[in-house]
């Protein structure tokens, strides 16, 4: 390539290399010249720094004089920026497409998981888009949508946040101080945790793990070695939040699975048995109703989510969903003064 440095093919690929980088975000001259060689060859600019310059802004006028295309430069910063891309499209995708952001749009507008990140993301997509395309996106939009707002009343520590995705990422073992909603105390206790996955559910977020053991002052250690959901509302943002040295073994570890079983009236199945859990197998009675069995590997929420059916639902087992169940139960019997009787 050397000796054609400026032959209008290879201006051109510059150009759209050029382009692409900075569509990424800001660049120094150093990081543009350097996308622009990895992009089309060590060759592209000169090694000179004069006459490297120099193409660097020959390429910029033409963008400019050519295609509207400027790319300005922040002097108290140093670094170069994409402020106009000119009047043509970038980008042009099916109507299906088009709907398929529309729906993603209308679903993030106001909140939800990563909500800023979706919305400046699809806004980069529009604006490669021509406006023609970009109206579409409205008129195409599917008239529905999914409600995945965030019910916590204060926002989780940006540092908490960061620190459970980098154990998640490098699976590596997780430290932290957690307070317990169910804890009387409301004291924090020490967790150590093999983290797998960060969950959004109902509104809020949660940390999938294998909990390994916790300490606190009244008990000391104690063994946990079962996996378990962690609020991270509850994950204090302190010095003992740490990312720690020890990796995680392969895969998951195994998952007990337990029985769930339960009887739901017709009208909680006038539209249908919902698949909550896993291996389920419905029996309709003559009456009207089912009796549904499947497994879960958290009886806890297994109660919670069947509590939603209220009165159109009765647990028959296993018995650690029918324990927590009976439990629940009886703190609402009580907390509404409806019957006297002992504790489950």
């Amino acid at each position: 390539m050397r000796g054609d440095r400026n032959t209008s093919w290879l201006v051109i690929q510059r150009g759209l290399a050029l382009i692409r980088r900075l569509m990424r975000g800001p660049a120094t001259k150093a990081e543009l010249l350097q996308a622009v060689r990895a992009a089309i060859g060590p060759d592209a600019y000169s090694e000179s720094s004069g006459a490297a310059d120099r193409a660097l802004k020959n390429d910029r006028a033409l963008l400019r004089g050519k295609l509207g295309i400027e790319i300005a430069y922040d002097r108290g910063q140093g670094v170069y920026w994409l402020a106009d891309l000119g009047d043509a499209a970038w980008l042009d995708l099916p109507d299906d497409d088009l709907a398929a952001i529309g729906f993603i749009y209308k679903t993030f507008a106001a909140a939800g998981p990563e909500a800023a990140r979706v919305r400046n993301f699809l806004t980069r997509i529009g604006a490669l888009l021509s406006p023609e395309r970009r109206a579409a996106v409205q008129r195409l939009r599917p008239a529905i949508s999914i409600d995945l707002r965030e019910l916590d009343e204060r926002p989780i520590s940006a540092r908490v946040m960061q620190v459970v995705q980098q154990a998640v990422h490098e699976r590596r073992r997780l430290g932290f101080n957690y307070r317990a909603a169910s804890q009387e105390d409301r004291l924090p206790r020490y967790h150590e945790v093999e983290p797998y996955d960060i969950l959004f559910r109902h509104g809020h977020w949660y940390l999938e793990g294998y909990d390994l053991f916790s300490r606190g002052a009244q008990h000391g250690e104690v063994l946990q070695q079962k996996h378990r959901g962690f609020r991270l509302q509850g994950i204090l943002d302190d010095e003992w939040l740490a990312v720690l040295p020890e990796r995680l073994p392969p895969g998951r570890r195994p998952q007990k699975r337990h029985v769930v079983r339960y009887r739901l009236t017709a009208s909680a199945i006038a539209h249908g048995v919902s698949r909550h859990f896993a291996d389920m197998r419905v029996e309709h009675l003559p009456d009207g109703s089912a009796l549904v069995e499947g497994t879960t590997a958290d009886p806890w929420t297994a109660a919670r989510e069947l509590l939603h059916y209220g009165e159109n639902c009765v647990v028959l087992g296993g018995d650690e969903v029918l324990g927590h169940m009976r439990r629940m139960v009886a703190a609402m019997a009580k907390g509404y003064d409806l019957l006297a009787f002992e504790t489950p």
